[in-house]
């Protein structure tokens, strides 16, 4: 397929994680390239031509098998044990490395569970409407989430997928270019491959590579390759995949007997409603860009039990740095993160 380019705006990396959430629902939590058969043969289609294909996939049922692997730089960290009562840094931490395994269900838009398979252990996420629950049976813990009665959402504007896809291109700049480079055959389903290159010397990224489906516009893959590199960094795609909705028993969650159960009520506040002083508050962002970095006050971020052999001394505090992402823990708790260098970090930090 031939190549054909455009430039997107510089706020690109903000709807990316929208795009590509049924794929990487589990990004954070689950990579096996895709499966070795001859790519297929697709009719052409511009970027914003697979934009809008992704658009219409909002809602679309599915149940599958997700893979992920991570090549980071790091440690598997479950070499490094868990800390007591494992804070979500280092759960993350070891998320993001090795290779892990998900089953993954999406009955709609409020149905959604996700099981996170370890050794000899399930960690699951189930969504049911107002009710959420985290369950994870090595720990024997459970925490269930419900909307406040009578807690309503507001409607979200209507928009069509044609119009999605213009507004996510509407903004043009130079921060990065957009491709359909090739196409694909993922879980046995052909797709087309969406390349997204920055145009920013300072960011870790090299390129971000979207598996699209080309029948419903499902994301069935994800990688992220580092600047200078050949080899994705980082990459989630499905090991084999259903259209079919999943049994709506699968939504439904009852703890073991000898699970502890944490309940939590969470009200959503009304738009034009001022903060809660209690609500933890959001990071500061600096910068605009693929170069951005997140900074978050002291005591928001749970870092206290990230492997020292990890971290690095540096100007200010200690650091984590990978071939994709660097997080810098400050002396005065703050902590700062970006698919940046630590020399930036440190920088940001000193202003």
């Amino acid at each position: 397929m031939a190549e054909r380019s455009l430039a997107v705006n510089s706020h690109i990396q903000r709807w990316i994680p929208a795009a590509v959430v049924p794929a990487v629902i589990v990004v954070a939590a689950v990579a096996a390239p895709a499966v070795a058969n001859a790519d297929p043969a697709l009719p052409e289609k511009s970027p914003a031509q697979v934009l809008e294909l992704i658009a219409q996939s909002h809602g679309v049922p599915f149940s599958g098998t997700i893979e992920q692997s991570s090549a980071l730089g790091l440690p598997d960290a479950s070499a490094f044990g868990s800390a007591p009562g494992g804070d979500s840094a280092s759960s993350a931490l070891e998320l993001l490395t090795g290779s892990h395994t998900a089953n993954v269900f999406v009955g709609g838009t409020s149905t959604q569970r996700v099981q996170v398979l370890d050794r000899f252990a399930e960690r699951d996420a189930i969504r049911n409407g107002d009710s959420v629950w985290l369950y994870d049976s090595d720990k024997k813990e459970a925490v269930h989430s419900t909307r406040a009665a009578g807690d309503t959402a507001p409607d979200s504007p209507a928009i069509t997928p044609a119009e999605a896809a213009e507004k996510l291109l509407g903004a043009v700049a130079p921060s990065t270019a957009v491709e359909v480079v090739d196409t694909a055959r993922v879980a046995g389903r052909p797709a087309y491959e969406l390349r997204l290159t920055p145009n920013d010397a300072d960011t870790l990224v090299g390129s971000v590579v979207l598996t699209v489906d080309s029948e419903t516009g499902l994301p069935l893959g994800a990688s992220i390759t580092a600047a200078g590199a050949s080899d994705p960094a980082f990459s989630v795609h499905f090991s084999k995949i259903s259209f079919a909705a999943p049994d709506a028993a699968l939504f439904d969650f009852t703890p073991p007997s000898d699970v502890t159960v944490k309940e939590h009520t969470v009200a959503r506040p009304a738009p034009d409603a001022a903060a809660d002083p209690g609500t933890a508050p959001k990071p500061t962002i600096v910068g605009d860009g693929w170069d951005a970095v997140a900074v978050f006050p002291a005591g928001t971020v749970g870092v206290g039990s990230l492997p020292k052999q990890l971290t690095t001394a540096v100007d200010g505090g200690r650091a984590v740095s990978t071939s994709l992402v660097s997080v810098l823990v400050t002396d005065d708790g703050r902590v700062l993160v970006g698919a940046v260098s630590t020399e930036r970090l440190v920088a940001v930090a000193a202003q």
